[in-house]
Protein backbone atom coordinates (compact mmCIF):
# COMPACT_ATOMS: atom_id res chain seq x y z
CA UNK A 1 0.00 0.00 0.00
CA UNK A 2 1.42 3.37 -1.04
CA UNK A 3 0.28 6.59 0.64
CA UNK A 4 1.42 10.14 0.02
CA UNK A 5 4.42 11.47 1.91
CA UNK A 6 3.52 13.72 4.84
CA UNK A 7 4.33 17.44 4.85
CA UNK A 8 4.38 19.62 7.96
CA UNK A 9 2.61 22.60 6.41
CA UNK A 10 -0.08 22.20 3.79
CA UNK A 11 -2.72 24.22 1.94
CA UNK A 12 -6.44 23.87 2.65
CA UNK A 13 -8.28 21.91 -0.02
CA UNK A 14 -11.22 24.33 0.15
CA UNK A 15 -10.14 27.88 0.98
CA UNK A 16 -6.43 27.76 0.13
CA UNK A 17 -5.24 28.97 3.53
CA UNK A 18 -2.38 27.44 5.48
CA UNK A 19 -3.08 24.13 7.19
CA UNK A 20 -1.06 22.84 10.12
CA UNK A 21 -0.20 19.24 10.83
CA UNK A 22 -2.95 18.17 13.19
CA UNK A 23 -2.75 14.53 14.22
CA UNK A 24 -2.14 10.93 13.25
CA UNK A 25 -3.91 7.61 13.55
CA UNK A 26 -3.43 4.06 12.28
CA UNK A 27 -4.90 3.14 8.88
CA UNK A 28 -7.09 0.47 10.51
CA UNK A 29 -8.84 3.00 12.75
CA UNK A 30 -12.57 2.50 12.17
CA UNK A 31 -15.75 4.33 13.14
CA UNK A 32 -17.84 1.63 14.68
CA UNK A 33 -15.31 -0.39 16.65
CA UNK A 34 -16.83 0.27 20.08
CA UNK A 35 -17.24 3.10 22.56
CA UNK A 36 -14.25 2.18 24.68
CA UNK A 37 -11.20 1.65 22.50
CA UNK A 38 -10.79 2.75 18.88
CA UNK A 39 -8.07 0.23 18.05
CA UNK A 40 -9.92 -3.06 18.35
CA UNK A 41 -8.74 -4.11 14.89
CA UNK A 42 -5.14 -5.23 14.32
CA UNK A 43 -2.91 -2.22 13.82
CA UNK A 44 -1.64 -1.94 10.26
CA UNK A 45 1.50 -0.02 11.18
CA UNK A 46 0.61 2.54 8.50
CA UNK A 47 0.27 6.05 9.96
CA UNK A 48 -2.29 8.40 8.40
CA UNK A 49 -1.68 12.09 9.14
CA UNK A 50 -4.34 14.80 9.06
CA UNK A 51 -4.03 18.56 8.67
CA UNK A 52 -6.37 21.30 9.84
CA UNK A 53 -6.93 24.59 8.03
CA UNK A 54 -6.01 27.61 10.14
CA UNK A 55 -8.82 29.67 8.59
CA UNK A 56 -11.91 27.53 7.88
CA UNK A 57 -11.25 24.58 10.18
CA UNK A 58 -11.32 21.82 7.54
CA UNK A 59 -9.59 18.61 8.70
CA UNK A 60 -8.17 16.47 5.90
CA UNK A 61 -5.48 14.00 4.93
CA UNK A 62 -3.30 13.90 1.84
CA UNK A 63 -2.56 10.19 2.33
CA UNK A 64 -4.87 9.01 -0.44
CA UNK A 65 -4.78 11.98 -2.82
CA UNK A 66 -2.99 9.99 -5.51
CA UNK A 67 -5.02 6.80 -5.21
CA UNK A 68 -6.94 5.44 -8.16
CA UNK A 69 -10.48 4.09 -7.87
CA UNK A 70 -8.96 0.62 -8.03
CA UNK A 71 -6.73 1.32 -5.01
CA UNK A 72 -9.69 2.55 -2.97
CA UNK A 73 -11.55 -0.61 -3.92
CA UNK A 74 -8.60 -2.81 -3.01
CA UNK A 75 -7.66 -1.28 0.33
CA UNK A 76 -10.84 0.36 1.71
CA UNK A 77 -14.06 -0.53 -0.12
CA UNK A 78 -13.25 -4.22 -0.33
CA UNK A 79 -15.02 -7.35 0.93
CA UNK A 80 -13.99 -6.54 4.51
CA UNK A 81 -15.53 -3.06 4.48
CA UNK A 82 -18.71 -4.13 6.24
CA UNK A 83 -16.65 -5.32 9.22
CA UNK A 84 -15.63 -1.72 9.76
CA UNK A 85 -19.07 -0.27 8.95
CA UNK A 86 -21.72 -2.85 9.90
CA UNK A 87 -24.65 -0.45 9.33
CA UNK A 88 -23.67 0.09 5.68
CA UNK A 89 -25.86 -2.52 4.02
CA UNK A 90 -29.23 -2.45 5.75
CA UNK A 91 -29.74 -0.21 8.79
CA UNK A 92 -28.52 3.03 7.23
CA UNK A 93 -30.52 2.89 3.95
CA UNK A 94 -33.73 2.32 5.94
CA UNK A 95 -32.98 5.25 8.25
CA UNK A 96 -32.08 7.53 5.35
CA UNK A 97 -35.28 6.70 3.47
CA UNK A 98 -37.27 7.55 6.58
CA UNK A 99 -35.48 10.90 6.97
CA UNK A 100 -36.17 11.87 3.36
CA UNK A 101 -39.82 10.82 3.35
CA UNK A 102 -40.48 12.57 6.66
CA UNK A 103 -38.97 15.90 5.66
CA UNK A 104 -39.36 16.28 1.89
CA UNK A 105 -42.86 15.46 0.71
CA UNK A 106 -42.02 17.14 -2.61
CA UNK A 107 -39.92 14.11 -3.54
CA UNK A 108 -43.09 12.50 -4.85
CA UNK A 109 -43.36 15.17 -7.53
CA UNK A 110 -39.77 15.96 -8.55
CA UNK A 111 -36.75 14.32 -10.13
CA UNK A 112 -34.22 13.03 -7.64
CA UNK A 113 -30.63 11.78 -7.73
CA UNK A 114 -28.90 9.83 -4.96
CA UNK A 115 -25.28 10.88 -5.48
CA UNK A 116 -22.82 8.31 -4.17
CA UNK A 117 -25.52 5.65 -4.03
CA UNK A 118 -23.20 2.70 -3.36
CA UNK A 119 -25.03 -0.51 -4.20
CA UNK A 120 -28.33 1.36 -4.60
CA UNK A 121 -30.27 0.14 -1.57
CA UNK A 122 -31.67 3.59 -0.76
CA UNK A 123 -32.63 4.09 -4.40
CA UNK A 124 -34.49 0.79 -4.43
CA UNK A 125 -36.40 1.66 -1.26
CA UNK A 126 -37.46 5.04 -2.68
CA UNK A 127 -38.50 3.50 -5.99
CA UNK A 128 -40.81 1.21 -4.05
CA UNK A 129 -42.51 4.42 -2.87
CA UNK A 130 -42.97 5.52 -6.51
CA UNK A 131 -40.37 8.27 -6.27
CA UNK A 132 -38.66 9.21 -9.53
CA UNK A 133 -35.10 8.60 -8.32
CA UNK A 134 -31.84 7.76 -10.07
CA UNK A 135 -28.69 6.49 -8.39
CA UNK A 136 -25.17 7.33 -9.48
CA UNK A 137 -21.88 6.74 -7.71
CA UNK A 138 -18.79 8.40 -9.19
CA UNK A 139 -16.57 6.50 -6.77
CA UNK A 140 -17.64 2.87 -6.97
CA UNK A 141 -19.03 1.97 -10.36
CA UNK A 142 -18.44 2.42 -14.05
CA UNK A 143 -21.87 3.79 -14.93
CA UNK A 144 -21.71 7.00 -17.01
CA UNK A 145 -22.65 10.28 -15.41
CA UNK A 146 -26.34 11.11 -16.00
CA UNK A 147 -26.84 13.45 -18.94
CA UNK A 148 -29.69 15.45 -17.41
CA UNK A 149 -30.07 17.47 -14.22
CA UNK A 150 -32.21 16.84 -11.16
CA UNK A 151 -34.38 19.02 -8.96
CA UNK A 152 -33.31 17.28 -5.77
CA UNK A 153 -29.91 15.69 -5.14
CA UNK A 154 -29.01 13.86 -1.97
CA UNK A 155 -26.11 11.96 -0.50
CA UNK A 156 -25.66 10.32 2.86
CA UNK A 157 -22.17 10.06 4.33
CA UNK A 158 -20.45 10.73 1.04
CA UNK A 159 -18.73 14.07 1.48
CA UNK A 160 -16.31 12.82 4.14
CA UNK A 161 -15.13 10.11 1.73
CA UNK A 162 -13.86 12.42 -1.00
CA UNK A 163 -10.18 13.41 -1.07
CA UNK A 164 -11.11 16.24 -3.47
CA UNK A 165 -14.10 18.24 -2.14
CA UNK A 166 -13.99 20.78 -4.98
CA UNK A 167 -14.17 18.08 -7.65
CA UNK A 168 -17.06 16.36 -5.85
CA UNK A 169 -19.13 19.52 -5.47
CA UNK A 170 -18.36 20.41 -9.09
CA UNK A 171 -20.03 17.14 -10.12
CA UNK A 172 -22.98 17.75 -7.80
CA UNK A 173 -23.41 21.25 -9.19
CA UNK A 174 -23.38 19.90 -12.74
CA UNK A 175 -26.16 17.47 -11.85
CA UNK A 176 -28.45 19.97 -10.10
CA UNK A 177 -31.17 21.88 -11.88
CA UNK A 178 -29.68 25.33 -12.51
CA UNK A 179 -32.69 27.18 -11.09
CA UNK A 180 -34.45 25.04 -8.52
CA UNK A 181 -31.85 22.39 -7.65
CA UNK A 182 -31.21 21.56 -4.00
CA UNK A 183 -28.69 19.25 -2.37
CA UNK A 184 -29.52 17.56 0.93
CA UNK A 185 -26.61 15.70 2.47
CA UNK A 186 -25.29 14.22 5.68
CA UNK A 187 -21.77 14.53 6.99
CA UNK A 188 -20.57 15.13 10.53
CA UNK A 189 -19.00 18.53 11.25
CA UNK A 190 -16.19 19.15 13.71
CA UNK A 191 -17.20 22.54 15.16
CA UNK A 192 -18.23 21.29 18.59
CA UNK A 193 -15.28 19.01 19.14
CA UNK A 194 -12.23 19.91 21.22
CA UNK A 195 -8.61 19.77 20.13
CA UNK A 196 -8.75 16.08 21.05
CA UNK A 197 -10.72 15.35 17.87
CA UNK A 198 -8.14 12.77 16.77
CA UNK A 199 -9.74 10.62 19.47
CA UNK A 200 -13.15 11.24 17.93
CA UNK A 201 -14.75 8.25 16.22
CA UNK A 202 -15.47 10.14 12.98
CA UNK A 203 -11.81 10.34 11.96
CA UNK A 204 -11.47 6.83 10.59
CA UNK A 205 -9.29 6.15 7.55
CA UNK A 206 -10.30 2.47 7.33
CA UNK A 207 -13.85 3.71 6.71
CA UNK A 208 -12.59 6.12 4.06
CA UNK A 209 -13.17 9.23 6.20
CA UNK A 210 -10.52 11.46 4.64
CA UNK A 211 -12.15 14.93 4.88
CA UNK A 212 -13.91 16.26 7.99
CA UNK A 213 -15.72 19.58 7.59
CA UNK A 214 -16.55 22.52 9.76
CA UNK A 215 -19.74 24.43 9.03
CA UNK A 216 -17.61 27.33 7.82
CA UNK A 217 -15.67 25.15 5.39
CA UNK A 218 -18.91 23.78 3.92
CA UNK A 219 -20.25 27.30 3.46
CA UNK A 220 -17.07 28.40 1.69
CA UNK A 221 -17.04 25.27 -0.46
CA UNK A 222 -20.59 25.64 -1.76
CA UNK A 223 -20.31 29.41 -2.12
CA UNK A 224 -17.69 28.77 -4.80
CA UNK A 225 -20.52 27.26 -6.84
CA UNK A 226 -23.10 29.95 -6.12
CA UNK A 227 -24.83 28.08 -3.30
CA UNK A 228 -25.69 28.77 0.31
CA UNK A 229 -25.85 26.14 3.05
CA UNK A 230 -28.37 25.65 5.84
CA UNK A 231 -27.24 23.44 8.72
CA UNK A 232 -30.11 21.54 10.30
CA UNK A 233 -27.76 19.89 12.81
CA UNK A 234 -24.19 18.65 13.11
CA UNK A 235 -25.15 15.92 10.62
CA UNK A 236 -27.67 17.22 8.09
CA UNK A 237 -27.24 20.12 5.66
CA UNK A 238 -29.00 21.64 2.66
CA UNK A 239 -27.25 23.52 -0.14
CA UNK A 240 -29.33 25.62 -2.53
CA UNK A 241 -28.91 28.17 -5.28
CA UNK A 242 -28.39 31.69 -3.99
CA UNK A 243 -28.57 33.48 -7.35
Amino acid sequence: MQIKTIVNESVCKICGSGARLYGVTDFNTACYANNVHRYVYPLSGIPVYYHQCNACGLIFTHAFDDWSDEEFQQHIYNDDYQKFDPAFNQTRPEKNAEILLSNFKELFSCTMLDFGCGDGQLVNKLKEMNINVTGWDPFHNDAPMPEHTFEFVTSFEVMEHTPDPLKTVFLINELMDKKTGRYFFSTGVCDNHSDEIMNNWYIAPRNGHVTIYSKKSLEILFARFGMKVVHFSEWYHLAYRSE
